[in-house]
């Protein structure tokens, strides 16, 4: 789809400062840092840190009583906080939510009482990981997907344990109990919640599991076990039947297939354990909007609460197709560019206004973000003034000087001279800007320089602006600069939105996620993304695939055009059902609705920031 050429041709190459502590160095893919999995590569602050394949939150070695493990929240409510008004926004009931932090269910060994495990991510895609758990007295082994229905623990050679910061109301189990001891291949533990939550343990190694209860808290097993153990939430009685029939499987990741010429993507679990069952998965509410009906997906009564997309469905099928019907033909210019007659004189004024400016000072600014804002401002105001047949503003020579003067203040960013210029980073196979790097790599040593851009905060906000530009002026003289501007360009989209999986150069979709259907913008944290992943912008994000949209049309990569139409339709349908609330919206509460926007937007929480 586009050129594979060496990005240390076009950025001198580094290599980032901060590692990923816990992945596996034998797996050699790219370690993906603006994932929903970006998290388990480092330690966190408390280790709160969470991972949310959803509609479980995980947590890793937290601190919060019990032996040290893998720990599970499933809230079925969230907490919803007031805003009182401000700045002449009135006061809303709702404005915010978020998850409590509780341990409803961890999975642990008993060895672990006295041995701290350490992490290990042996593998990763799009839509899995697998994290172990391992001391020297064994290990567990966890994969990890999108909307998986259980949490699978494959022990080796340990002693269960399992912990929750509730109090244990009742245990049964399928084949044997007295007093406090249960043996069994299926347990059911309710707690004291509120409202009161059931857990399903299934054990599905060669023997049968004993478990014994000690005091409120814990459940531990009486010998060592080796093979899968499920835990599951129990959304309803009704829902038992289905859990039991769909356990044994589990998804371990997925593969992405698009098809551009019909506007559908294709995720294909892979699978591990019982291969003659299909997979039970949880999908969002857009996904449920979406799936072409040809009944190779089998909707089951299964509900639960995700983190902060409403409620999850759960469906039955190792291949889920989602179609966009709706494509937008929008390209270089609004449906209707011309404006009407009684506005154009004004309009022309102000064009005379704006193109007279000093574009140095309005284009090289301190970061690129800002700078970006300005050349995309500038460059928009050269494309109305050089398409007079389509926009009904002529002034010939107004327009060559518009042109000629956002070459101009283009080259400094063409050949990386601008004042936060590019790096090629080698570890995590991407570009970010020098500034946020330290002193010995040439930077301030303030990470938070451009926002994160180093770390990788924002790259979709900051390069949009800039593709947009190179897309325009590509557009006007495609003979300016044709194959420096190309490798620029391609460096920076690919960078975000690579869809190779298997580019040596650049991490596949790295800020884009199929599964939740919009960007994330939150990179590398190195005290750990407490809240999780978030996205900060809509219209930023929107504006980085219309950028990689006007490229394609520049260059003539229909493709290129494709891929970003169809992001943009599944964007959109996402935004409507979790960041842009009309009155219909079921995902959040009535409250929230009314205020039309979410705000910040975070996997554990939503945040209508008033200030």
């Amino acid at each position: 789809m586009l050129a594979r050429e060496s990005p240390s041709s076009v950025f001198p190459a580094i290599s980032h400062p901060y590692p990923p502590i816990y992945a596996d160095t034998s797996f050699k893919k790219p370690v993906p840092t603006n994932s929903w999995i970006s998290n388990l590569f480092y330690p966190s602050t408390g280790n709160l840190a969470p991972t949310t394949p959803d509609p479980y939150i995980l947590r890793l070695l937290d601190d919060f009583g019990g032996n040290p493990g893998l720990s599970i929240s499933q809230p079925s409510q969230k907490v919803i906080g007031s805003y009182s008004s401000m700045n002449n926004v009135p006061e809303t009931p709702a404005g915010y939510i978020v998850n409590g932090v509780v341990v409803d269910f961890r999975v642990t060994s008993a060895e672990w009482k006295d041995q701290r495990p350490e992490p290990l991510i042996t593998n990763w895609d799009l839509f899995g990981t697998n994290i172990r758990l391992q001391s020297k007295s064994g290990s567990i082994d966890f994969p990890v997907a999108r909307g998986m229905s259980y949490v699978t623990a494959l022990y080796n050679d340990l002693t269960p344990q399992f912990f929750t910061q509730h109090a244990i109301l009742q245990v049964s189990s399928d084949m044997f109990q007295s007093n406090d001891t249960y043996t069994g291949r299926k347990f059911k533990l309710s707690f004291n919640d509120n409202p009161t939550s059931t857990f399903i343990i299934y054990a599905l190694g060669k023997e049968p599991l004993t478990l014994q209860k000690i005091g409120n808290n814990n459940l531990v097993a009486v010998n060592k076990y080796n093979g899968p153990i499920q835990v599951t939430k129990l959304p309803s009685k009704e829902s038992e039947i289905v859990l039991d029939f769909n356990r044994g499987t589990w998804a371990t990741g997925g593969d992405i297939k698009l098809d551009l010429n019909r506007n559908s993507y294709t995720i294909e679990w892979k699978q591990g354990g019982n291969r003659s069952k299909n997979l039970l998965m949880y999908a969002y509410p857009h996904h449920m909007k979406s799936f072409i009906r040809d009944g190779s997906l089998k909707k089951t009564n299964l509900k639960l609460q995700s983190s902060t997309k409403g409620i999850m469905q759960a469906v039955v099928g190792n291949v889920w197709t989602l179609l966009e019907k709706n494509v937008s033909s929008i390209d270089w210019l609004p449906s209707n560019p011309t404006p009407e007659a009684s506005t154009r004189n004004e309009i022309m004024e102000n064009l005379v206004s704006d193109v007279r400016l000093n574009y140095t000072e309005e284009t090289l600014k301190g970061d690129n973000y800002f700078s970006g804002k300005g050349l995309q401002k500038l460059a928009i105001l050269s494309l109305l003034l050089n398409k007079p047949n389509q926009t009904a503003l002529k002034n010939q020579e107004l327009a060559e000087e518009s042109l000629n003067k956002i070459k101009a203040a283009f080259l400094p960013y063409l050949e990386n001279r601008q004042m936060d210029p590019f790096r090629y980073d080698a570890l995590y196979k991407g570009v970010v800007s020098l500034n946020g790097l330290p002193t010995e790599l040439g930077g301030t040593g303030n990470r938070d320089a451009a926002f994160g851009h180093s770390y990788y905060n924002d790259h979709h906000y900051h390069q949009g602006y800039l593709i947009v530009t190179a897309a325009i002026i590509h557009y006007l003289d495609p003979v300016w600069n044709t194959n420096q501007i190309r490798k620029w360009t391609e460096a920076l989209i690919q960078d975000v939105n690579c869809q190779a999986s298997d580019n040596a150069d650049f991490a596949q979709f790295r800020n884009w996620d199929w599964f939740a259907g919009h960007s994330w913008a939150g990179g590398i944290k190195v005290n750990g993304a407490l809240d999780g992943r978030d996205q900060e912008s809509v219209p930023e994000s929107v504006n980085f695939y219309w950028g990689v949209k006007l490229w394609g049309l520049a260059t003539k990569n229909t493709d290129l055009v494709k891929l970003a139409n169809l992001q943009l339709a599944v964007m959109k349908r996402a935004t409507y059902e979790y960041f842009w609330m009309l009155d219909s919206n079921e995902n959040r509460p009535p409250a929230m609705v009314k205020n039309k926007v979410a705000g910040i937007f975070f996997e554990q929480k939503i945040d209508y920031v008033r200030n």
